[in-house]
């Protein structure tokens, strides 16, 4: 990991570690919005309007902080963001269309890496709803399959020498899919699984903050254990905390997309200012930034994602339809 203490500790892999748990939650949320999507207009063309909701969703405020973040490098001559003064067309255009991780570009900002890696697993995930949907009560064991696959398939390349870059965090996400398989599942886990869990996964952080390793593998088991409890929890009955937990839900694309933007001005620019006045440029540039990102491209994105996937599919029906004699 890139950012260190002087201890040794590497804190950059607790973030990477919530990156990958946010990827197990994130499958499990768009599972339930296709389950959804199919319940208020069927399977025709299911495909075409999940992705064109989700690209109507991630694409314009990406691809306008990508801008802004490009913008200032070239405007100002800074290299923050991305350690050189010229971008260059390859990064621009590999950001802007997220596809970074194939391209080996460097992520403009850097917390942009993992998106890429998101929208891959897009692609995926009609197919698999389909597929979960059509085994029943089998599908658990399925998803399961799925997962050892997968990580065989990880496993046998590193082997043998060739890039496994594209789908190394497949582990990651498939456990999504598990608890979307489980959560109808009447029984309950022993909270002796939880504690294990909770301990485990503990001794893989320190291991891997202490000593530096690849971080990579050793979340798949963690992303796995995650999709088998997250059906054994219950939903939150504190009015206070689920309103918190709305507000986060619904800023939280901002939030990870300009973060690291008030982090470079409040910590970095500012590394010589008083705590006080970095934190206050921290709090004071990322709470407007994300509001205006939500409100003025974010929710205007999804709401014109909705009318063209609904417009779609309704002139491809009406193609179906015979005309009378």
């Amino acid at each position: 990991m890139a950012f260190t203490t002087g201890t040794g500790f590497h804190l950059g892999a607790l973030g990477f570690y919530g990156v990958m748990l946010f990827f197990v939650h994130t499958c499990l949320v768009l599972m339930l919005s296709i389950q959804r999507q199919i319940s208020i207009r069927g399977r025709d063309h299911l495909a075409a309007d999940f992705f064109i909701r989700r690209a109507f969703r991630i694409y314009p405020l990406s691809c306008v902080v990508v801008l802004a973040c490009i913008g200032v490098i070239l405007l100002a001559g800074s290299a923050a963001f991305l350690g050189r003064p010229d971008p260059g067309w390859g990064l621009t255009l590999s950001n802007l269309f997220l596809v970074q991780n194939l391209t080996g570009q460097d992520s403009v900002p850097p917390p942009l890496w993992s998106l890429p890696f998101e929208v891959q697993m897009y692609l995926l995930l009609p197919g698999l709803f389909l597929l979960v949907e059509k085994s029943g009560r089998k599908a658990p064991l399925l998803v399961c399959a799925l997962w050892l696959g997968a990580v065989a398939v990880i496993w046998l390349l590193s082997r043998i020498g060739i890039s496994y870059e594209v789908i190394k965090y497949f582990p990651c996400f498939i456990p999504g899919i598990l608890a979307f398989c489980l959560r109808g599942v009447r029984r309950r886990l022993s909270p002796i699984y939880l504690y294990a869990y909770v301990f485990g996964t503990a001794l893989i952080l320190l291991r891997v903050i202490k000593h530096g390793q690849d971080a990579t593998m050793a979340a798949w088991p963690m992303c796995l254990g995650l999709g088998m409890i997250i059906p054994n929890c219950r939903e939150l009955e504190l009015a206070w905390l689920k309103w918190i937990s709305k507000m986060v839900a619904r800023y939280s694309y901002g939030i990870y997309l300009v973060h690291g933007v008030s982090m470079h001005l409040a910590f970095t620019i500012l590394k010589a200012s008083n705590p006080i006045l970095q934190w206050a440029c921290f709090l004071g540039t990322l709470v407007p930034m994300v509001g205006a990102a939500y409100h003025f491209i974010e929710k205007p994105g999804i709401d014109l994602g909705a009318r063209v996937a609904s417009r779609w599919s309704q002139g491809r029906l009406s193609t179906r339809v015979p005309r009378p004699v």
